[in-house]
Formats: C-alpha cells, structure tokens, sequence
C-alpha cells in the first residue's frame, strides 16, 4: 500500500510538470517598442492652433477632439484617421532657441498604460529664420485608451556651424577684393556671366579647374589649396541697396549645408545694388547646398 501512494505522488507531480509546461506563466511583455506613422499637415491649407506647447504628448481617440486643435481655410480637409483602430499623438513645446530638425527616436511601452517617447531636437546657434521656437509632431499610433499617459523625453543637440578660415594670403585678399567688390555694385564682370542680375547664385568650388572654368579672367587666379579647402562665391541680387555689405557669415551643417549671410544695408533705392560674398571654408562634404540672407537695417 505504501509502495502505491508513493507511485500515486510520484505520478502527480509528473502530471503536474506536464500540465505547467503545456501552460506557462505570462511572462512580463513590457517594456516593449510601439510602432507609428508620422501624421503631417503638409498639402493642405490647414495648421495647428490652441495648442499649449508645454512639452507633452497629447492622446487624441476621437474626430471632435482634434478638431479643436486644427485651422483650415475654407474648403480645406485634414488627412482622415480611422480613430477606431488609431490613436493620434499631438507632441508640442517650445525651445529657447530656434529649431533646425526634430527626430522622432523611440516610443516605448512601460505597461498597460504607461509610455515614454523620445525625440530629438536639433537647435540653431544663430537665427537663420525668423520664427517663433514652437514646434508640433503628430504620430498615428495603435489605438490608446483614454487612461494612457504618454511622458516625453526630449534631448537637444546643437546644429553644427561652420566657420570661413582666416584669410592672411596677400594675393587672395587683393584678388577678390576687384573680383568680388566688399560693397553692393551695379555689377561685376569676374563670375556669373550670362545669369540675371537679380537671381540669386552661390557657386562652390573644390578644384582650380572649377574656378578657371567660372572666371572670365582665369590667368589672375591665386593659388588656394583645394585639397583642404573649399571656395564659395556668390550673389544676391533682389532686395539689395547700393552700398550695402556682408558683415559675416557662416555654415550650418545637419544632413544638408545651409550657408547664412548676414549683411547690412544702407540708404537707397531697394534692387538697386548686387551683394557679391565670398568665403574659404575647410573642406565641405558632399551634401545639398542653400543659402539663406539675413539683412541687418543700420
């Protein structure tokens, strides 16, 4: 009889294994990465309003709510979202800087009802725009319920700038100062031979052929060293009194190269003048170039 219970409790507890082997405890599901779709309001006549831009992420589950957070010309229509299978994150603040580029990084799921998201923004050391330092992301999420609460956490980063290198050369100076006049002229016959006086140009050149090929007088060029330079020289030719100057400028460097020049303007008439620059800057990479004007009054 002994012998029986103990085959009996042996045959449990195998029973037992088998049965908790076939029905494994949940294990803990979370953290875990959310996935999501940017929303934007581009190509439509519709913008963001009544937000409070005190850096949070708000949940939006219905039509009626976001409504109250939209602005459209009459006639205008937003991107639909299907709110029964989405949720829609509006992420808004402000900086005390002027913002070049936000990235959203991550959204992370702590547990039923708890999130976090990450983004990251890239902030502009000197103006380039005029603009207030707000900013909106929306995102298309998995549908949320109304007890979730997202937290956001934002890191900043600073929009790599670019300085020209400080000219010492004689022979440089003296040729771009008949080549590329300090002050707004008429014209100039060195560069941009055959393009409008009034269309703004910027020519880049990382080789003494560019340069020759560009000038209408190549046998005076001076020597730069292109393998670890770049030359820059340009125009800006709408909204330029005569006289006006550069007083500096400079190169913001994130995924493409933005070159700011800042300037200041005199008396006379508007459209008047071109404004030529040029500068030497170390090598540049290879990426897509702009040119933004900022023209300080006197």
């Amino acid at each position: 009889m002994y012998k029986f219970l103990l085959k009996f409790t042996a045959l449990l507890l195998i029973l037992v294994g088998v049965a908790s082997s076939c029905n494994p405890e949940p294990e803990n599901e979370y953290p875990k990465d959310i996935s999501f779709t940017e929303y934007a309001l581009l190509d439509t006549d519709c913008q963001w309003t009544n937000l409070p831009y005190d850096d949070t992420v708000m949940i939006i589950n219905s039509s009626k709510e976001l409504n109250k957070y939209i602005s459209c010309e009459d006639g205008s229509s937003i991107p639909p979202v299907d709110f029964s299978k989405y949720s829609l994150l509006l992420i808004n603040g402000k900086t005390n800087r002027e913002i070049d580029e936000i990235t959203i990084k991550k959204l992370k799921q702590l547990s039923a009802d708890a999130y976090t998201l990450k983004i990251e923004i890239v902030l502009i050391p000197a103006a380039i725009y005029e603009k207030f330092p707000q900013y909106t992301k929306a995102l298309l999420v998995e549908k949320m319920s109304n007890e979730s609460r997202v937290e956001l956490m934002a890191t900043f980063k600073d929009l790599k700038v670019i300085l020209p290198v400080s000219v010492t050369d004689e022979k440089i100076l003296q040729f771009f100062y008949y080549a590329i006049p300090p002050t707004a002229e008429m014209s100039n016959n060195y560069f941009f031979e055959g393009i409008p006086r009034d269309k703004d140009t910027c020519l880049m050149f990382n080789s003494k052929y560019e340069l020759e090929q560009a000038c209408t007088f190549p046998n005076f060029l001076p020597d730069i060293d292109f393998e670890n330079y770049t030359l820059t020289i340009g125009k800006q030719g709408e909204g330029v009194r005569l006289g006006s100057h550069v007083i500096d400028q400079k190169i913001f460097e994130n995924n493409v190269l933005t070159l700011l020049v800042n300037s200041r303007t005199v008396g006379g008439p508007a459209s008047a003048g071109i404004l030529y620059y040029w500068g030497i800057y170390p090598k540049l990479p290879n990426k897509p170039f702009y040119v933004e004007f900022k023209i300080l009054k006197p």
